[in-house]
Formats: C-alpha cells, structure tokens, sequence
C-alpha cells in the first residue's frame, strides 16, 4: 500500500476523505437499496436522509468525536466515486479492534475492487497495531466471498442482548 498525501492509493482505486463535491455521489451510492440490503446502522430512505450522514463526515474529518478511532474515505477509481469505506472501533470491536465498514457500487461489484482495497485497509491497521475485523450476515454472499479472499483468521457467532452477528477477524 502506499500513501500519497494522505490518500490511501491501491493499484486501481484511491482512498480519499471526502470533499463538499461528493455529496451527490455519496447520496446515490446511500440510497441504493440493492447495495445497501445488508447493511447496518443507518440506512438512507431518502437524499435527505444521506446529505445528513454525508455531513457526519466532516464532523468525524473535524475531530468531533475524539473518544472513538473513526477513518472514512471515500473510494474513487478514474474520477469516480464507486464506494465507501470506514475503519473504526464499534460495540462490536474489543481491545485493539477495528471494524472494517464498506459499500461498493453495484456496477463495479465482482471485479476485485473489495478484494484490492480490504487488503491495503487490513495492511494500513496491522501498521497501526490494530487487528481488522468485519461483522457480516452470512446470507450476504458477495461479501463472505471478499472477506474469505482477503484472508479469514477466525469467526464465530457474537451474541450482544439480543442482537446476534457474524464476526470475522481478518488475517
């Protein structure tokens, strides 16, 4: 992996914070409810609901939240923002975690571009001393299929009240 002003820089994709340009973008890749199926936390019904979450992203950009470690980036391939991605600590990380978040437009999708950036994103942690982790819902296949290509180190049922997820630790 290498790092160029502050990007991450894969062999086909850039990693970059978000700039105000993105915002329509970032919508259109929140609002797809066939990328989004599996997805947790907050779901974007509307634009509305997705300029308001792209807005959080600055507030993390501005250190509003300086208890909790949380990256995000935007994934752009030939001047194209094609997905998403977050490593941060959540309730489902523990010690020296960190969870592992990404959406991929359904257009790029099957094409190694996950495969590619989950792999500099695992390396960009263990350079940090974290452990990279990735909760999934066993029915998302494209995704269990990404993360078994990125290297699986253990998994197993987490079970948190009465909430109950998949967890993976990434090699």
């Amino acid at each position: 992996m290498s790092k160029l002003n502050g990007n991450i820089v894969t062999s086909r994709t850039i990693l970059r914070k978000y700039t105000d340009q993105d915002r329509e973008a970032f919508a259109l890749l929140f609002t797809d409810k066939e990328v989004n199926f599996y997805m947790g936390g907050e779901h974007c019904d509307t634009p509305e609901d997705a300029y308001k979450l792209f807005d959080k992203c600055f507030e993390i950009y501005a250190g509003k939240f300086p208890e909790r470690y949380f990256e995000i980036w935007a994934v752009e391939f030939e001047n194209k923002i094609i997905g998403h991605a977050e490593l941060k600590q959540t309730n489902n990380t523990t010690g020296n975690e960190l969870e592992v978040v990404y959406l991929l437009d359904k257009n790029y999708q099957g094409k190694g571009f996950m495969t590619e950036i989950l792999e500099e994103l695992n390396e960009y942690a263990k350079r940090s001393g974290k452990q990279m982790i990735a909760t999934v819902n066993p029915e998302n296949e494209k995704s269990v299929r990404v993360l078994v290509k990125t290297g699986i180190e253990k998994e197993g049922w987490v079970t948190e009240g009465e909430d109950k997820f998949y967890k993976i630790w990434i090699k």
